[in-house]
């Protein structure tokens, strides 16, 4: 190389190298030398800098940074970013040379590997403390690292499962971006359930802790842990889940305790028009009234008369039993006598009733000549002789 030679005839980052061994001596050839090289100081730094960089000897890479830094400290413009990034990737690769640690990198060889990469072999060899020091030297996260850690504790750790959670909690807590679900799905693979459990309540993402936990056969508890977050869109992806995991019976028990869930289903039932769904719940959930709205929407889109009077019977059935809807039973029976009484109509008649108010099917009865129909029809409905007399 040619910064290893004799000062008379060598390159100018030859003559720099001496240079410094003239400064030790406090002999002014120093200065001389620097004189000589003067017109190429810059190219004669920027060789040494690079030379202590392929260097494995810490002796050399500190004569050749010192060159270094005497020749830029006679420049009067030189950009040190180089020469930093030089003293700090050196400080890496001894580390990771050291011996006890024995990774042989070479300059070339760190910059293809990146600093990343290196810190995962340093993992895979559970140097934590080496890779937590070289990840906080070149400001990299070092969540990852803590992870690998903790992960490592639970598949080797012969602690008992509240010693390793609180290690790891103890360790791991106010670190940023720390992933407790990524150390519970571990320990729920090595069999470690209740560890799982415990680990994933530290998890401060609910995104997170659900889809494991479902996966651990907690669905109850997932469920809790999407209602807590707030998180309608989980929330629905979980219940959706359980709904095709469960009976339909269990599904009903699981959500009727938690109101937000159960608020949840109906309205997205009612979005979708899933009014089977819809029946079901309120029927488990005894709620008449609900039930008995749901056939009467059904009823209004009914085209055959037969239908919609069939679904006005099952909504009057289910609120037959009840004292507190006898308005609604009565409304209920009064729709239902006026329809057959139209559809009678319709069939003797020329025109069509269905559909029609009784106020409506009055006028149009007494517009046709149907007098005594009309009649009828105001005495079975108790339409007011004030009313009929305006209708006519």
């Amino acid at each position: 190389m040619d910064v290893f030679g004799h000062a008379s005839e060598s390159s100018p980052a030859s003559i720099l190298l001496d240079a410094i061994g003239q400064l030790e001596k406090e002999s002014p050839k120093a200065d001389d030398y620097i004189q000589l090289i003067r017109p190429n100081l810059t190219d004669a730094v920027d060789t040494c800098v690079n030379a202590a960089g392929r260097e494995f000897e810490t002796h050399w890479q500190k004569r050749l940074l010192k060159a270094a830094s005497f020749g830029k400290s006679v420049l009067d413009i030189y950009n040190s970013d180089d020469f930093v990034d030089m003293c700090e990737t050196l400080r890496v690769l001894n580390a990771v040379r050291y011996y006890e640690i024995g990774i042989p990198l070479s300059f070339e060889e760190y910059h293809r590997l990146t600093p990343e990469r290196l810190i995962k072999r340093l993992l895979n060899r559970h140097e934590y403390l080496l890779a937590l020091k070289i990840a906080g030297y070149l400001k990299l996260p070092t969540d990852k690292i803590y992870v690998h850690w903790a992960c490592s504790k639970v598949r080797v750790g012969s602690e008992d499962d509240d010693t390793i959670c609180r290690l790891v909690v103890d360790r791991l807590s106010g670190k940023p971006g720390i992933s407790f679900e990524e150390i519970a799905r571990v320990a729920y693979h090595e069999g470690r359930g209740r560890l799982a459990t415990e680990l994933l309540n530290h998890e401060p993402r609910g995104g997170r802790q659900v889809p494991l936990l479902l996966d651990m056969e907690e669905d109850e508890l997932a469920l809790d842990k999407a209602i807590e977050s707030g998180d309608t869109d989980l929330m629905l992806s979980v219940l959706l889940q359980l709904k095709k995991k469960l009976p339909l019976a269990a599904f009903f028990r699981t959500i009727n305790a938690r109101p937000a869930a159960t608020a949840l289903v109906e309205s997205s039932a009612m979005h979708d028009g899933d009014n089977t769904l819809l029946k079901d719940l309120f029927y488990q959930d005894d709620r008449r009234v609900d039930g008995a709205n749901v056939f009467i929407r059904e009823s209004l889109g009914q085209s055959d008369t037969r239908a919609l009077l069939d679904k006005l019977a099952l909504a009057t059935k289910l609120l037959a039993d009840s004292k507190e809807t006898a308005f609604e039973v009565q409304t209920l029976k009064e729709a239902t006598a006026l329809l057959k009484l139209q559809e009678v109509l319709d069939r003797d008649l020329t025109d069509t009733f269905t559909g029609l108010s009784v106020n409506e099917t009055l006028f149009k009865l007494i517009r046709l000549g149907y007098h005594g129909r009309a009649k009828k029809i105001q005495s079975e409905f108790k339409v007011p002789e004030k009313t009929a007399w305006w209708i006519r």
